[in-house]
């Protein structure tokens, strides 16, 4: 006989009261509710689920991986051996794809990781519209700034001549009042498209960062790239403009304002100086500065995976 034993008070303690008391009447039935109380394949659960699935990543001090785990550094496994199986069910050739069945866990060393998931959607209806003034109220969106690329789509109809996953450009006036353009220079100039209709139903405004995602390549040979989990993306520069002060002439007085590529030029203004250099035709550039990357402040750390 096999006596129950209770969840809420099991102990897998074998205590020499347990024996005596009768509740070990065999090997058998006590490693099974050991199986059991571990949850399935060995791995520990509780009421949720496997306290530590596959495919988690942790950042950890040490130089080598402890039990359970492999370094994040793109070392190769054969995705049908029975210590990696479930990893790469979890992460698949996401990270690359080697010779012989052999997956690659993802390389850290040296990466800055950025979170992936759904693009952001904010819904709109009919009354959000205004047709005279080309607004839509996008209540609780994050479009603070002018020139966001966006996308739309719409469980019924869309405001003419609004068109399904077709980019258009934010204009950004009160964070939450918007108006559209269909492109980036459109947008910063603050010319809108003519909004002739309010639609019908319930439409939605998807952030959609394209040329973010067309930068972004496979990490290694085989793996992801666009949008996709997985894909690698180089350094990189957020775009934007360089003022400087146009010097008269004659008198040396200050005048208007302008980026430097629109007054530097071989023409009436190639006696101008900046950084002491004058005569230069088409160009004058700056003096190098900075390291040979991009970087914030930042504490050399290992990142472990769950296999």
């Amino acid at each position: 006989m096999v006596y129950p034993i209770d969840e809420e008070t099991f102990d897998p303690r074998v205590t020499p009261e347990f024996i005596k008391e009768g509740h070990l009447n065999s090997i058998q039935a006590f490693l099974k509710r050991i199986q059991d109380f571990l949850g399935y394949g060995g791995r520990i659960s509780d009421k949720f689920g496997v306290m530590v699935p596959p495919g988690v990543q942790w950042e950890y001090t040490g130089e080598t991986a402890p039990a359970g785990f492999l370094l994040c550094d793109g070392s190769l496994y054969l995705h049908d051996h029975a210590d990696y199986a479930d990893l790469f069910a979890v992460i698949g050739y996401k990270y690359g794809e080697g010779i012989g069945s052999r997956f690659r866990v993802p390389d850290t060393r040296g990466q800055f990781q950025r979170g992936w998931g759904d693009i952001p959607t904010i819904s709109f209806v009919p009354g959000n519209v205004t047709t005279g003034t080309d607004d839509i109220d996008f209540v609780g969106s994050k479009f603070r700034k002018t020139g966001i690329p966006v996308r739309f789509t719409t469980d019924d109809t869309l405001p003419a001549p609004l068109v399904i996953n077709t980019t258009y450009y934010i204009i950004s006036e009160f964070g939450v009042t918007c108006k559209i353009a269909t492109s980036r220079a459109l947008a910063m100039a603050g010319t809108q498209i003519d909004i002739t209709t309010t639609g019908a139903g319930t439409s939605y405004v998807h952030w959609y960062p394209e040329d973010d995602n067309a930068a972004r390549l496979v990490s290694a040979p085989g793996g992801a790239d666009g949008e996709n989990l997985g894909s690698w993306q180089g350094d990189e520069l957020k775009a934007h403009s360089h003022f400087t002060v146009k010097i008269g002439e004659a008198t040396s007085s200050l005048s208007t304002t302008k980026p430097i590529a629109e007054w530097w030029d071989s023409g009436a203004n190639s006696s101008y100086q900046l950084n002491s250099r004058s005569g230069e035709a088409d160009y004058c550039p700056s003096e190098e500065v900075g390291e040979v990357e991009g970087r914030p402040k930042n504490l050399y750390i290992n990142h472990i995976i769950k296999r």
